[in-house]
């Protein structure tokens, strides 16, 4: 009798799909509804900013929205030239000359890094930095007026998180079918999935264009700036050191991302490379987390290096292979039930219309095709140890 039919071998990886998916649903579903409240004093924050040659109405706008940040305290904003070489920090310069509520301070590194976490590092260096929460934002992420308040409040929460990451969709989406394609990656399923990690106290992808840090996990065991995609390895260094990661859905931020392809297959390169850094870094920790978290990085790269569901469909129904076809679809059903479900509870401040979710799996499915390519090439610059670039800039 023949056991593993290529049938029953092509629905294993999405059979696994289709279980965590299950999984994360169920402990959503079970999951209590509380906001978190701060525990004891409410922690200062230093707001970090790194920027290398951003549009300058972009970093005006950026600036803009932390100003306008509603805090009980005035945030220490700690802005960071990583070498630009355009008129950026000039502009940054004749904003912070103008009356703020905020206490605004610039930081020049004379020579771009290649890494947004050296630029990190350079502000740790400086020994400035006053906060009890360290919250990075890049300088093309807006955040709504009580996202430095959520995100602060979240990680204060538990003595066990490390960081917190807030919920983040791309701005400029309107302007290409790459920028709709990222907007309803970002409004399905992140949040949803997030959400229910949070709930296990392990959110192993952080969203790095706005997360906060407890300064004394950071203190403890050490910056950014040894990998090339820092948001995630850091947060699985410290998981790795018995530290919690979580989510705040009520922390909302808007982006810039890719508008073209080029620049996507970029981005995708870069973050699958990350992925295997995060795990190398986990070993380095704990050999016994790395253990741990063996299959759910083994999870992250096969759903990565699998071939996409677009370029399956054609060939299994031609060769009458419909057993992973269905589970593909149950897979399905369940993220929009999942993304529906969160999306009740969210939707309304995110701004996202019940009909965008039924289009979310179609979306989803043609960026999956886009990003295959970029996501196994840079699983292949790790492992064959090709030279750290940023990719992006």
């Amino acid at each position: 009798m023949e056991y593993f039919t290529p049938e029953l071998l092509l629905s294993i990886p999405v059979l696994i799909t289709c279980l965590t998916t299950m999984a994360l649903l169920l402990v959503y579903l079970l999951q209590h509804n509380r906001h978190a409240p701060f525990i004891g004093a409410i922690p200062s924050v230093s707001i970090l900013l790194p920027f290398y040659n951003e549009v300058p109405d972009i970093l005006i706008k950026a600036l803009d929205a932390i100003e306008q940040q509603n805090y009980p305290q005035s945030l220490q904003v700690v802005l960071i030239d990583d070498g630009s070489s355009n008129n950026s920090s000039k502009i940054a310069t004749q904003w912070l000359s103008q009356a703020r509520k905020h206490d605004y301070q610039l930081l020049a590194k004379a020579q771009n890094g290649g890494r947004k976490g050296y630029a990190l590092d350079f502000a740790l260096a400086s020994k400035q930095l006053s906060g009890e929460v360290y919250i990075v934002i890049d300088s093309d992420t807006f955040i709504q007026a009580d996202g430095i308040y959520e995100l602060a409040k979240k990680l204060w929460s538990d003595d066990k998180y490390a960081a917190v990451c807030g919920y983040i969709s791309p701005e400029n989406h309107k302007s290409s079918l790459v920028g709709k394609l990222q907007y309803y990656e970002h409004i399905g399923f992140y949040g949803a999935i997030r959400a229910a990690q949070d709930h296990l106290g392990v959110v192993p992808v952080l969203a790095g264009a706005f997360v906060a840090h407890r300064a004394s996990v950071v203190k403890a065991i050490g910056g950014w700036s040894e990998w090339l995609v820092e948001d995630i390895s850091w947060a699985w260094k410290a998981l790795a050191a018995g530290y919690k990661t979580g989510y705040a859905a009520r922390a909302i931020a808007t982006t810039q991302c890719p508008e073209t392809h080029h620049g996507l297959f970029k981005q995708r390169r870069r973050w699958a490379r990350g992925r295997v850094e995060a795990y190398t870094t986990a070993w380095g920790v704990s050999k016994r987390k790395g253990v741990l978290f063996t299959p759910w990085f083994a999870f992250s790269a096969l759903q990565s290096l699998f071939p996409p569901t677009l370029l399956m469909l054609p060939l299994l129904m031609y060769f009458n292979i419909w057993l992973p076809l269905a589970i593909t679809g149950l897979t399905l059903l369940m993220y929009t039930v999942f993304t529906m479900l969160y999306m009740n509870k969210h939707g309304q401040k995110i701004g996202v219309a019940t009909r965008d979710i039924l289009l979310v799996p179609l979306f989803t499915a043609v960026l999956e095709l886009l990003t295959w390519l970029p996501n196994v090439l840079g699983y292949f610059d790790e492992i064959s140890g090709r030279k750290k670039v940023w990719l992006t800039r």
